[in-house]
């Protein structure tokens, strides 16, 4: 999980703020040597202004050994309804 979060902060570009990240989903992939772990992360993305804030979601595919393999975006509930 630390991984996801500091992949997510490594890519987000300096003008644009990350708040209140929350673990949405956590879950084992494969079994033994191959084992990975999904992980979705939701935050609030922030613009240039403080009322320009929106959650958004991202999916992390992350080795046993703490390596991102994928991240992707992922809708929230209410998006995919």
């Amino acid at each position: 999980m630390l991984a996801a979060y500091k992949y997510l902060a490594d890519i987000t570009p300096p003008t644009q703020k990350i708040s209140e990240v929350r673990i949405e989903e956590f879950v084992p992939v494969g079994s033994g040597i191959k084992k990975k772990w999904m992980v979705v992360l939701s935050y609030d993305n922030i613009g240039e202004f403080p009322f320009d804030k929106k959650r958004e979601y991202k999916e992390f595919e992350i080795t046993d050994g703490g390596e991102v393999v994928s991240m992707k975006d992922k809708k929230s509930r209410k998006e995919s309804e």
